[in-house]
């Protein structure tokens, strides 16, 4: 049966081969409901799809913030104005040397342990507590963040949306340019669209040759900005220390990304080629004592996820890092004395895990758990008399806990014995 013919000019004809010889009848239903009318103000299929819109700047941002707004609904946020106005001074410094775009740029934290940061474009992006745990100084902070920047100045977003959804997306746009007067609606199925996408680049990135622009092109931000560059392939060598929860790091790394060594490789050839000369000139920044203030109760509370996730390497390390800048927290010597109990065994490991539960107590003698835990770990070396000696003590400071009648037994059964 001979197709049927929508309109008797040459770009139907182009359009269709550049199809896949598809029929106009199969055209047009690839395309999005009301991009028909989009064609009715006299364009040609041809000439729609040669000269399909795009995303506007307007565009953009409506979709970034509704996609924002989304995304918050569902996730939880780390909830610290201190450290919300640092990180955004941080991306105020290096906003201030990238490549202008008419946003307002805000960065935000999510209180999730894995490793992730990204953007909905538009200016707003966001970074997972346990890779903003896992950055040693502000220098490879500026790295993470002036990245996500580069995927903005870059419109990494909006030119991958496109990429993934081709005709349908542009042909919404159509429709929307079509039928709007200055107000930008994205209609929600186009919504969708970009928020699945933004989800899945979250994971995977935005295509190997766009993560390797953002990594040099956010490098050239950075240092602009008058950080160190050395610290940029260090970046990720930090991130690929093994911290216990490699599927995340394969996910992070590995997805659409450039492999890590080719990113290092990279990053470190630019740091020897293009700014040797600013490394010698110019004194660059690696650090200061606000990035150890304000994130060091984010580095124990990503501690404290990943132990209630058993990720126990994951946690010691993020203790071992907030113990460094305050060694007399009893939190945290009680995280790492039940961390050394619960994943290794015989007498070496009790008597860290002690040590552990004896700091927690001297700095603060009221801590009850920690005489518990102490009491469990001298019973496993086969000291009953002080395993009931702080067992008491645990009861005597916390006679309600909700396992008093249960310590109360094993007590007694220590004491008769």
């Amino acid at each position: 049966m001979p197709r049927r013919m929508c309109h008797p000019v040459v770009p139907v004809i182009v359009a269709c081969s550049l199809l896949a010889l598809a029929g106009c009848e199969d055209l047009m239903k690839q395309l999005p409901a009301g991009t028909d009318r989009y064609l009715q103000t006299g364009i040609s299929v041809g000439s729609a799809v040669m000269n399909r819109p795009t995303f506007t700047e307007a565009d953009e941002e409506r979709m970034a913030q509704e996609n924002a707004k989304k995304y918050e609904s569902s996730h939880q946020l780390w909830d610290d104005p201190l450290l919300d106005t640092y990180l955004n001074d941080v991306v105020q410094r290096l906003v201030a040397q990238a490549r202008p775009r008419p946003f307002v740029y805000s960065i935000r934290v999510v209180n999730d342990a894995s490793i992730n940061a990204f953007t909905f474009g538009g200016g707003l992006l966001y970074v997972n507590a346990g890779l903003l745990a896992r950055m040693e100084n502000e220098a490879q902070l500026a790295m993470v963040l002036a990245h996500e920047i580069a995927h903005v100045t870059e419109s990494h977003v909006t030119k991958g949306i496109e990429g993934s959804y081709g005709i349908q997306v542009l042909g919404q746009l159509a429709a929307q340019a079509a039928e709007t007067s200055g107000k930008v609606t994205l209609p929600p199925a186009l919504l969708q669209k970009t928020y699945e996408y933004s989800m899945k680049a979250a994971i995977s990135g935005h295509g190997r040759a766009s993560e390797t622009e953002a990594d040099v092109v956010g490098l050239e931000y950075m240092v602009k900005a008058g950080y160190d560059p050395r610290e940029a392939p260090k970046t990720l060598e930090q991130l690929l220390k093994e911290y216990g929860d490699q599927g995340a790091l394969e996910n992070f790394f590995y997805g659409d990304h450039p492999t890590n060594k080719s990113r290092i490789a990279k990053l470190t050839g630019l740091v020897q080629s293009k700014y040797s000369q600013e490394l010698a000139s110019r004194k660059l920044l690696v650090n200061t004592d606000e990035f150890n203030r304000r994130t060091r109760e984010l580095v124990v509370n990503v501690g404290k996820l990943d132990y209630e996730r058993k990720r126990f390497k994951t946690a010691a390390a993020m203790f071992e890092k907030a113990l460094a800048a305050k060694d007399n927290d009893p939190v945290l010597h009680y995280y790492l004395g039940k961390i050394a109990l619960e994943t290794e065994s015989g007498p070496e490991a009790s008597n860290r895990a002690i040590g552990h539960f004896v700091a927690a107590i001297k700095a603060n003698e009221a801590f009850a758990d920690a005489y518990r835990e102490m009491g469990l770990a001298y019973f496993k070396l086969g000291d009953r008399k002080t395993a009931a000696m702080a067992l008491e003590k645990y009861l005597s400071l916390s006679p309600g806990a909700k396992d008093a009648d249960r310590i109360r037994r094993a007590l007694a059964d220590l004491q008769g014995s």
